[in-house]
Protein backbone atom coordinates (compact mmCIF):
# COMPACT_ATOMS: atom_id res chain seq x y z
CA UNK A 1 0.00 0.00 0.00
CA UNK A 2 1.22 3.46 -0.60
CA UNK A 3 0.78 6.11 1.56
CA UNK A 4 0.72 9.83 -0.31
CA UNK A 5 0.06 13.16 1.93
CA UNK A 6 -1.49 15.57 0.18
CA UNK A 7 0.08 17.52 -2.92
CA UNK A 8 1.82 21.00 -1.57
CA UNK A 9 -0.96 22.40 -4.24
CA UNK A 10 -3.73 20.28 -2.92
CA UNK A 11 -2.79 21.69 0.47
CA UNK A 12 -2.22 25.58 -0.07
CA UNK A 13 -5.69 25.56 -2.17
CA UNK A 14 -7.47 24.38 0.93
CA UNK A 15 -5.42 26.12 3.42
CA UNK A 16 -5.55 29.07 1.31
CA UNK A 17 -9.74 29.08 1.03
CA UNK A 18 -10.56 30.15 5.13
CA UNK A 19 -9.25 31.49 7.91
CA UNK A 20 -9.81 28.59 9.84
CA UNK A 21 -7.87 26.73 7.35
CA UNK A 22 -4.70 29.06 7.44
CA UNK A 23 -4.97 29.29 11.65
CA UNK A 24 -4.68 25.03 11.45
CA UNK A 25 -1.21 23.53 11.49
CA UNK A 26 -2.01 20.42 10.59
CA UNK A 27 -1.22 18.77 7.23
CA UNK A 28 -4.04 15.84 6.71
CA UNK A 29 -2.00 12.90 5.58
CA UNK A 30 -3.60 9.26 4.17
CA UNK A 31 -3.33 6.62 7.23
CA UNK A 32 -0.31 4.58 7.47
CA UNK A 33 -0.65 1.29 9.19
CA UNK A 34 -0.21 0.87 13.07
CA UNK A 35 3.02 -0.73 13.94
CA UNK A 36 1.50 -2.22 17.28
CA UNK A 37 -0.04 -4.63 15.45
CA UNK A 38 -3.58 -3.38 15.92
CA UNK A 39 -6.83 -5.25 15.52
CA UNK A 40 -10.40 -3.85 15.12
CA UNK A 41 -13.38 -6.15 14.86
CA UNK A 42 -16.58 -5.85 13.20
CA UNK A 43 -19.60 -8.37 13.48
CA UNK A 44 -21.47 -8.46 10.44
CA UNK A 45 -24.50 -11.02 10.78
CA UNK A 46 -26.94 -12.04 8.60
CA UNK A 47 -30.55 -13.35 9.57
CA UNK A 48 -33.48 -14.98 8.08
CA UNK A 49 -36.68 -12.95 8.59
CA UNK A 50 -38.78 -15.48 8.77
CA UNK A 51 -36.97 -17.82 11.53
CA UNK A 52 -35.46 -15.02 13.65
CA UNK A 53 -36.95 -11.25 14.98
CA UNK A 54 -35.42 -8.86 13.77
CA UNK A 55 -35.20 -8.02 18.09
CA UNK A 56 -33.93 -11.64 18.89
CA UNK A 57 -31.15 -11.20 16.25
CA UNK A 58 -30.29 -7.35 16.82
CA UNK A 59 -29.59 -8.16 20.40
CA UNK A 60 -27.57 -11.51 19.25
CA UNK A 61 -25.40 -8.61 17.61
CA UNK A 62 -24.77 -6.79 20.20
CA UNK A 63 -23.90 -9.38 22.53
CA UNK A 64 -21.33 -10.53 19.76
CA UNK A 65 -19.81 -7.03 19.20
CA UNK A 66 -19.50 -5.69 23.11
CA UNK A 67 -19.27 -7.54 26.94
CA UNK A 68 -21.38 -4.31 28.50
CA UNK A 69 -18.89 -3.75 30.70
CA UNK A 70 -18.61 -0.12 30.21
CA UNK A 71 -22.60 0.08 31.27
CA UNK A 72 -23.06 0.54 35.27
CA UNK A 73 -26.68 -0.33 36.90
CA UNK A 74 -28.95 3.37 36.59
CA UNK A 75 -26.32 4.48 33.36
CA UNK A 76 -27.84 6.82 31.14
CA UNK A 77 -27.61 6.09 27.04
CA UNK A 78 -28.29 8.12 24.42
CA UNK A 79 -29.35 5.80 21.48
CA UNK A 80 -28.36 8.51 18.63
CA UNK A 81 -30.70 7.64 15.59
CA UNK A 82 -30.63 8.77 12.05
CA UNK A 83 -33.54 10.78 11.19
CA UNK A 84 -32.84 12.86 8.81
CA UNK A 85 -36.06 13.67 7.53
CA UNK A 86 -39.87 12.29 7.55
CA UNK A 87 -39.26 9.43 5.20
CA UNK A 88 -38.93 6.24 5.92
CA UNK A 89 -35.74 3.57 6.28
CA UNK A 90 -33.54 3.26 4.49
CA UNK A 91 -33.91 7.10 4.43
CA UNK A 92 -33.56 7.54 8.50
CA UNK A 93 -32.62 4.49 11.11
CA UNK A 94 -34.74 1.31 10.73
CA UNK A 95 -37.17 1.76 13.12
CA UNK A 96 -37.14 -2.43 13.77
CA UNK A 97 -33.36 -2.19 15.31
CA UNK A 98 -34.79 -0.02 18.46
CA UNK A 99 -36.86 -2.55 20.27
CA UNK A 100 -33.67 -4.66 20.34
CA UNK A 101 -31.13 -2.21 21.44
CA UNK A 102 -33.11 -0.74 23.81
CA UNK A 103 -34.62 -4.19 25.38
CA UNK A 104 -31.03 -5.34 25.24
CA UNK A 105 -29.57 -2.20 27.05
CA UNK A 106 -32.31 -2.39 29.66
CA UNK A 107 -31.47 -5.96 30.66
CA UNK A 108 -28.23 -4.98 31.18
CA UNK A 109 -28.62 -2.41 33.31
CA UNK A 110 -29.30 0.87 31.91
CA UNK A 111 -31.61 3.56 33.56
CA UNK A 112 -32.73 6.16 31.17
CA UNK A 113 -32.64 5.38 27.32
CA UNK A 114 -32.58 8.53 25.26
CA UNK A 115 -33.33 8.54 21.58
CA UNK A 116 -33.03 11.30 19.19
CA UNK A 117 -31.67 13.15 16.57
CA UNK A 118 -31.78 16.47 14.95
CA UNK A 119 -33.16 16.73 11.57
CA UNK A 120 -31.44 18.50 8.85
CA UNK A 121 -31.35 22.24 7.71
CA UNK A 122 -33.82 21.36 4.93
CA UNK A 123 -36.80 20.25 7.38
CA UNK A 124 -35.60 21.98 10.74
CA UNK A 125 -34.04 25.16 11.92
CA UNK A 126 -33.09 26.46 15.31
CA UNK A 127 -32.02 29.64 15.48
CA UNK A 128 -31.89 31.97 17.97
CA UNK A 129 -34.50 34.01 16.69
CA UNK A 130 -37.27 30.90 16.20
CA UNK A 131 -37.50 27.54 15.42
CA UNK A 132 -38.86 26.05 12.31
CA UNK A 133 -40.38 22.33 11.18
CA UNK A 134 -39.95 19.30 14.19
CA UNK A 135 -37.73 16.21 14.37
CA UNK A 136 -40.45 14.76 16.38
CA UNK A 137 -42.73 15.46 13.87
CA UNK A 138 -40.39 13.47 11.38
CA UNK A 139 -40.14 10.86 13.96
CA UNK A 140 -43.73 10.16 13.64
CA UNK A 141 -43.84 9.83 9.98
CA UNK A 142 -41.35 7.65 9.48
CA UNK A 143 -42.04 5.47 12.06
CA UNK A 144 -39.39 6.33 14.67
CA UNK A 145 -41.07 7.81 17.19
CA UNK A 146 -43.94 4.84 18.13
CA UNK A 147 -40.40 2.77 17.44
CA UNK A 148 -38.83 4.51 20.81
CA UNK A 149 -41.79 5.19 22.74
CA UNK A 150 -43.03 1.35 22.35
CA UNK A 151 -39.60 0.47 23.74
CA UNK A 152 -39.82 2.38 26.89
CA UNK A 153 -37.19 5.13 25.91
CA UNK A 154 -37.20 8.74 26.12
CA UNK A 155 -37.73 10.64 23.06
CA UNK A 156 -34.86 13.80 23.05
CA UNK A 157 -34.95 16.56 19.85
CA UNK A 158 -32.40 18.55 19.99
CA UNK A 159 -34.39 21.63 18.86
CA UNK A 160 -36.53 21.36 21.54
CA UNK A 161 -34.46 22.48 24.28
CA UNK A 162 -34.39 26.35 24.34
CA UNK A 163 -31.78 27.86 21.92
CA UNK A 164 -29.61 29.40 25.16
CA UNK A 165 -29.31 25.94 26.13
CA UNK A 166 -29.23 23.79 23.47
CA UNK A 167 -25.67 23.19 22.32
CA UNK A 168 -22.08 23.20 23.78
CA UNK A 169 -18.80 24.25 22.12
CA UNK A 170 -17.47 21.46 20.40
CA UNK A 171 -13.43 20.90 20.62
CA UNK A 172 -12.15 18.07 18.50
CA UNK A 173 -8.96 16.51 20.37
CA UNK A 174 -7.02 17.05 17.61
CA UNK A 175 -5.40 19.92 15.38
CA UNK A 176 -8.98 20.66 13.18
CA UNK A 177 -10.64 22.94 10.62
CA UNK A 178 -13.33 23.87 12.34
CA UNK A 179 -12.08 26.81 13.57
CA UNK A 180 -14.36 28.29 16.55
CA UNK A 181 -17.56 26.90 14.62
CA UNK A 182 -18.47 23.73 16.19
CA UNK A 183 -21.27 23.73 18.77
CA UNK A 184 -23.06 20.26 19.64
CA UNK A 185 -26.08 19.47 21.92
CA UNK A 186 -25.84 20.14 25.26
CA UNK A 187 -26.85 16.29 26.21
CA UNK A 188 -23.62 14.64 25.59
CA UNK A 189 -22.45 16.50 28.71
CA UNK A 190 -25.14 15.29 30.33
CA UNK A 191 -25.16 11.25 29.46
CA UNK A 192 -23.11 8.04 30.33
CA UNK A 193 -23.10 6.18 27.24
CA UNK A 194 -23.99 6.79 22.71
CA UNK A 195 -25.01 3.91 20.88
CA UNK A 196 -25.09 5.05 17.41
CA UNK A 197 -27.42 3.54 15.20
CA UNK A 198 -26.82 4.96 11.37
CA UNK A 199 -28.20 4.22 8.04
CA UNK A 200 -26.73 2.24 5.30
CA UNK A 201 -27.20 4.49 2.60
CA UNK A 202 -25.34 6.88 -0.09
CA UNK A 203 -25.00 10.30 0.42
CA UNK A 204 -25.06 12.63 -2.77
CA UNK A 205 -22.50 15.20 -1.11
CA UNK A 206 -20.41 12.96 1.71
CA UNK A 207 -20.78 9.60 -1.01
CA UNK A 208 -22.34 7.45 1.83
CA UNK A 209 -24.35 8.26 5.23
CA UNK A 210 -22.90 6.03 7.74
CA UNK A 211 -21.56 6.06 11.80
CA UNK A 212 -18.90 9.14 11.57
CA UNK A 213 -21.49 11.36 8.86
CA UNK A 214 -24.84 10.19 11.87
CA UNK A 215 -22.53 12.48 14.28
CA UNK A 216 -23.45 15.53 12.13
CA UNK A 217 -27.00 15.22 13.57
CA UNK A 218 -25.32 16.69 16.83
CA UNK A 219 -23.62 20.00 16.00
CA UNK A 220 -26.01 23.22 15.63
CA UNK A 221 -27.64 24.74 12.54
CA UNK A 222 -24.68 27.07 12.36
CA UNK A 223 -22.07 24.29 12.31
CA UNK A 224 -24.18 22.72 9.72
CA UNK A 225 -23.54 25.76 7.36
CA UNK A 226 -19.71 26.12 8.05
CA UNK A 227 -19.70 22.04 7.16
CA UNK A 228 -21.10 22.73 3.82
CA UNK A 229 -20.07 26.26 3.10
CA UNK A 230 -16.43 25.45 3.77
CA UNK A 231 -16.58 22.40 1.86
CA UNK A 232 -12.97 22.10 0.96
CA UNK A 233 -12.40 20.36 4.29
CA UNK A 234 -15.69 18.28 3.91
CA UNK A 235 -13.95 14.84 4.76
CA UNK A 236 -11.76 16.36 7.04
CA UNK A 237 -14.25 17.94 9.71
CA UNK A 238 -16.77 15.05 9.54
CA UNK A 239 -13.82 12.90 10.76
CA UNK A 240 -12.59 16.10 13.51
CA UNK A 241 -15.95 16.31 14.71
CA UNK A 242 -16.18 12.32 15.86
CA UNK A 243 -12.76 13.08 18.25
CA UNK A 244 -14.91 15.56 20.30
CA UNK A 245 -14.13 13.99 24.02
CA UNK A 246 -18.10 14.27 25.11
CA UNK A 247 -18.80 11.60 21.73
CA UNK A 248 -15.32 9.77 21.34
CA UNK A 249 -15.21 9.25 25.08
CA UNK A 250 -18.57 8.02 25.57
CA UNK A 251 -19.26 5.87 22.36
CA UNK A 252 -19.43 2.36 22.87
CA UNK A 253 -21.33 0.65 19.91
CA UNK A 254 -22.13 1.44 16.19
CA UNK A 255 -24.71 -0.79 14.86
CA UNK A 256 -26.27 -0.27 11.68
CA UNK A 257 -29.44 -3.03 10.54
CA UNK A 258 -30.30 -2.69 7.12
CA UNK A 259 -33.09 -4.20 6.34
CA UNK A 260 -32.77 -2.06 3.23
CA UNK A 261 -30.48 0.00 1.78
CA UNK A 262 -30.19 3.24 0.04
CA UNK A 263 -27.99 2.77 -2.89
CA UNK A 264 -28.23 5.88 -5.23
CA UNK A 265 -28.50 9.66 -4.04
CA UNK A 266 -28.82 10.06 -0.47
CA UNK A 267 -29.24 10.89 2.19
CA UNK A 268 -33.05 11.30 1.29
CA UNK A 269 -34.83 10.42 -1.73
CA UNK A 270 -32.97 7.64 -3.59
CA UNK A 271 -33.06 3.63 -4.36
CA UNK A 272 -34.24 1.52 -2.40
CA UNK A 273 -32.90 -2.17 -2.37
CA UNK A 274 -34.20 -4.75 -0.27
CA UNK A 275 -32.44 -7.09 1.75
CA UNK A 276 -33.85 -10.79 1.60
CA UNK A 277 -31.45 -11.42 4.28
CA UNK A 278 -31.48 -8.61 6.39
CA UNK A 279 -27.46 -7.26 7.58
CA UNK A 280 -26.25 -6.44 10.81
CA UNK A 281 -23.23 -4.54 11.16
CA UNK A 282 -21.69 -3.84 14.72
CA UNK A 283 -18.53 -3.02 16.08
CA UNK A 284 -16.82 -0.76 19.41
CA UNK A 285 -14.61 1.14 16.73
CA UNK A 286 -17.16 3.23 14.49
CA UNK A 287 -14.48 3.78 12.02
CA UNK A 288 -13.63 -0.28 11.26
CA UNK A 289 -17.86 -0.46 11.26
CA UNK A 290 -17.83 2.20 8.47
CA UNK A 291 -14.99 0.67 6.40
CA UNK A 292 -17.19 -2.87 6.61
CA UNK A 293 -20.59 -0.90 6.23
CA UNK A 294 -19.29 1.00 3.33
CA UNK A 295 -18.21 -2.09 1.47
CA UNK A 296 -21.62 -3.57 2.04
CA UNK A 297 -23.28 -0.71 0.82
CA UNK A 298 -20.97 -1.15 -2.60
CA UNK A 299 -21.97 -4.40 -2.62
CA UNK A 300 -25.79 -3.56 -2.61
CA UNK A 301 -25.03 -1.06 -5.09
CA UNK A 302 -23.75 -4.05 -7.64
CA UNK A 303 -28.02 -5.47 -7.10
CA UNK A 304 -29.10 -2.34 -7.89
CA UNK A 305 -30.81 -2.08 -11.59
CA UNK A 306 -27.99 -0.25 -13.84
CA UNK A 307 -30.79 2.40 -14.68
CA UNK A 308 -30.77 3.27 -11.25
CA UNK A 309 -27.06 3.78 -10.83
CA UNK A 310 -27.02 5.81 -13.97
CA UNK A 311 -29.11 8.65 -12.40
CA UNK A 312 -27.05 9.21 -9.69
CA UNK A 313 -25.76 12.68 -9.05
CA UNK A 314 -22.88 11.63 -6.81
CA UNK A 315 -19.86 12.57 -8.05
CA UNK A 316 -20.32 14.70 -10.94
CA UNK A 317 -23.57 17.45 -9.15
CA UNK A 318 -22.48 16.68 -5.89
CA UNK A 319 -20.49 20.51 -5.35
CA UNK A 320 -23.10 22.37 -7.52
CA UNK A 321 -26.02 20.77 -4.70
CA UNK A 322 -23.98 21.62 -2.18
CA UNK A 323 -23.35 24.97 -3.35
CA UNK A 324 -27.10 25.33 -4.08
CA UNK A 325 -28.06 23.74 -0.74
CA UNK A 326 -25.62 26.36 0.89
CA UNK A 327 -27.65 29.16 -0.51
CA UNK A 328 -30.63 28.63 -0.10
CA UNK A 329 -30.89 27.54 3.32
CA UNK A 330 -28.04 30.16 4.91
CA UNK A 331 -28.35 32.86 1.81
CA UNK A 332 -25.25 35.25 2.40
CA UNK A 333 -23.45 33.08 3.85
CA UNK A 334 -22.49 31.67 0.40
CA UNK A 335 -19.74 34.01 0.35
CA UNK A 336 -16.29 32.40 0.35
CA UNK A 337 -18.10 29.21 -0.38
CA UNK A 338 -15.23 26.18 -1.27
CA UNK A 339 -15.53 23.17 -3.54
CA UNK A 340 -16.51 19.86 -2.51
CA UNK A 341 -14.00 17.47 -3.11
CA UNK A 342 -15.60 13.60 -4.52
CA UNK A 343 -14.12 10.36 -5.57
CA UNK A 344 -14.61 7.60 -7.90
CA UNK A 345 -13.97 5.03 -5.95
CA UNK A 346 -14.87 5.69 -2.22
CA UNK A 347 -13.46 2.28 -1.37
CA UNK A 348 -9.76 2.94 -2.11
CA UNK A 349 -7.39 3.57 0.64
CA UNK A 350 -5.28 6.72 -0.41
CA UNK A 351 -8.21 8.88 -0.95
CA UNK A 352 -9.39 11.14 1.05
CA UNK A 353 -12.49 10.03 2.29
CA UNK A 354 -13.37 11.00 5.38
CA UNK A 355 -13.11 7.29 6.70
CA UNK A 356 -9.39 7.22 6.10
CA UNK A 357 -9.40 10.61 7.48
CA UNK A 358 -11.07 9.00 10.81
CA UNK A 359 -8.62 6.43 10.88
CA UNK A 360 -6.25 8.92 11.34
CA UNK A 361 -7.60 11.05 13.52
CA UNK A 362 -8.59 8.62 15.79
CA UNK A 363 -6.53 5.76 15.46
CA UNK A 364 -3.20 7.16 14.50
CA UNK A 365 -3.56 5.08 11.29
CA UNK A 366 -5.18 2.07 9.65
CA UNK A 367 -5.19 -1.15 11.91
CA UNK A 368 -2.94 -4.36 11.13
CA UNK A 369 -6.29 -6.21 10.82
CA UNK A 370 -10.39 -5.51 10.74
CA UNK A 371 -11.44 -9.09 11.56
CA UNK A 372 -15.23 -9.34 10.16
CA UNK A 373 -16.95 -12.05 12.01
CA UNK A 374 -19.70 -13.80 10.59
CA UNK A 375 -22.83 -14.65 12.65
CA UNK A 376 -24.73 -18.39 13.07
CA UNK A 377 -25.73 -17.48 9.30
CA UNK A 378 -23.01 -17.65 6.35
CA UNK A 379 -21.84 -14.59 4.02
CA UNK A 380 -22.68 -14.43 0.50
CA UNK A 381 -19.91 -15.63 -1.21
CA UNK A 382 -19.90 -11.98 -3.21
CA UNK A 383 -19.95 -10.28 -0.28
CA UNK A 384 -16.92 -11.56 1.07
CA UNK A 385 -15.31 -11.49 -2.08
CA UNK A 386 -15.80 -7.41 -2.02
CA UNK A 387 -14.85 -7.39 1.51
CA UNK A 388 -11.22 -8.84 0.78
CA UNK A 389 -10.79 -7.98 -2.51
CA UNK A 390 -8.25 -5.23 -1.55
CA UNK A 391 -5.74 -5.94 0.13
CA UNK A 392 -4.62 -2.39 1.11
CA UNK A 393 -7.85 -2.17 3.47
CA UNK A 394 -6.61 -5.22 5.81
CA UNK A 395 -9.49 -6.63 5.95
CA UNK A 396 -9.64 -10.56 6.68
CA UNK A 397 -12.68 -12.51 7.59
CA UNK A 398 -12.90 -15.53 9.64
CA UNK A 399 -14.01 -18.48 8.69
Amino acid sequence: MSHHPLSRRRFLGVAGASVAALLTPKLITLPGIRADGLTTKVHLHTFNPTETTTSDAVQAAMNAATDFAWLRPGDSVFVKVASNSNLTAPSVTSPAVLEGVIRRLKEAGAGTIYVGDMSGAQFVRHLAEGTTGSTRANMEQNGLLAAAEAAGAEVHCFEEVPFDQAYIPGVPAVDHHWGDGLQVAAILDQVDHIVNLPRLGKHVLAGASLGLKNAVGWISDHSRMVLHRDGATFHEKLAELNTIPQLAGKLRLTLTLADQALTTYGPDAGYRLPLTSPLIIASEDVVSHDQIALLALLWARQQTPADALTQDPYPAQSNGLNWWFVRVTWGEEIAGYQELPTFDNLAAADTLTHINVAYDVLHGGRPQTIEVIPGSMPLHESLIALLTHNPDLHISVRG
